[in-house]
């Protein structure tokens, strides 16, 4: 196992490639528990507790409360794990109650609240709206989005409740559309297909512990040139699977633009039945556009009363063993980070690093194998 510093020198042409050395690093581990996450896939609401605050101006509208401003912006991940767009000057929190769904009827006031915000001066330099609502037809439904229509956001944040569900095809009808760079859905979990054409139009997209994720274009949208998506992360859950599912599905083509790509899989959900591991290494190499790759993938097989089974599965499980030769062929940022048993399996890489042809225009690499599989 190695869990510490390791420090290794190969000639590569007229480089050189270092492990802790030209950012070839083992770093201490700083990721939390994900024991929230054990019991139930994307249980978000306990997330207020260990959220850390963005300094941006924040008017937060609420069920049932009067509206407040606020002088920062709560997170809702993990210190560290998620990157808040740059230059937001406003932002706007929708969040939508508990437990009822948002009707024109009993609901009149919260969405007349809405409306009379955006109507304001005040709305006029909103670019980041949050959504949130534990109830599945409030994260959100056709109403508050049309509550919402008249601002001009960059950036979308829908937070998904107890039940997991959004809707966002209502966004399409909003008139002016909303000229997003990004979208970020947080504990989503659900098997209807999310459709909206700023999928293809944003450049930025985001999956926080989201699970079984399906997207797609209306229907009646025309496309128009190739997808200006660019950055495409994915926290927790099904990441890894979550890509192959997109190389194979009608919207292949979303990821042909992509620059930097983010997976994080770290609690037990991806690779669960036969082939999706070669679907992912097959759908990872096909990304000839991504120049920067973070990869985390810190589960394995386990087996809990045959210790000779769970080792064997351990032994068996691929991407411990053969990743480095499907990585994306012009990467020239590279991270990986996984559990002390893919060390084991070193000399892969060390092989893959004095062969010239393997990733011929890397700039930068950091390898960690510290840490911990849940």
């Amino acid at each position: 196992m190695i869990s510490g510093s390791l420090v290794r020198t190969l000639n590569r042409g007229a480089g050189i490639l270092r492990i802790n050395g030209h950012r070839l690093l083992s770093e201490p581990s700083t990721r939390n528990s994900l024991a929230l996450f054990q019991n139930r896939i994307g249980y978000l609401p306990n997330f207020r507790q260990m959220s850390t605050n963005i300094a941006v101006p924040t008017t937060q509208i609420a069920y049932g409360k009067p509206i407040e401003h606020l002088a920062s912006l709560s997170s809702v991940a993990n210190p560290g794990e998620l990157s808040f767009p740059d230059g937001v000057r406003h932002a706007l929190v929708v969040d939508c109650g508990e437990q009822i769904p948002v009707t024109s009827s009993s609901d009149h006031e919260f969405l007349e609240r809405i409306k009379n915000f955006v109507k304001e001066q005040d709305s006029q330099d909103v670019d980041f709206v949050r959504i949130q609502g534990l109830h599945p037809q409030n994260t959100p439904n056709e109403l508050t989005w049309k509550a919402l229509n008249g601002l001009r956001p960059r950036h979308l944040e829908l937070c998904c409740g107890w039940h997991e569900e959004y809707e966002i095809e209502p966004l399409d009808s909003l008139d002016p559309s909303w000229p997003l760079e990004s979208i970020s859905i947080v504990g989503a979990a659900q098997y209807e297909l999310a459709i909206t054409k700023h999928f293809w139009t944003i450049p930025t997209l985001t999956f926080y512990y989201s699970h079984q994720v399906r997207l797609e274009l209306p229907t009646d949208y025309t496309v128009e040139g190739p997808s200006a998506l660019r950055h495409l992360t994915a926290i927790g859950n099904d990441a890894c699977d979550m890509l192959a599912r997109w190389r194979k599905s009608s919207i292949s083509s979303i990821c042909d633009n992509l620059e930097s790509l983010r997976l994080e899989s770290n609690n037990d959900c991806d690779f669960q039945t036969d082939n999706e591991y070669e679907d992912f290494v097959h759908a990872l190499q096909g990304c000839t556009s991504v120049k920067s790759l973070e990869l985390v993938m810190v589960e394995g097989p386990s087996s809990d009363n045959d210790p000779e089974l769970d080792q064997h599965l351990r032994d068996q499980y691929q991407y411990l063993i053969d990743l480095p030769k499907y990585l994306p062929p012009n990467l020239e940022h590279l991270k990986f980070k996984s559990i002390p048993e893919s060390a084991r399996h070193l000399d892969v890489w060390l092989r893959c690093a004095k062969d010239p042809h393997w990733l011929p225009h890397l700039k930068s690499i950091s390898l960690r194998f510290d840490m911990v599989n849940p």
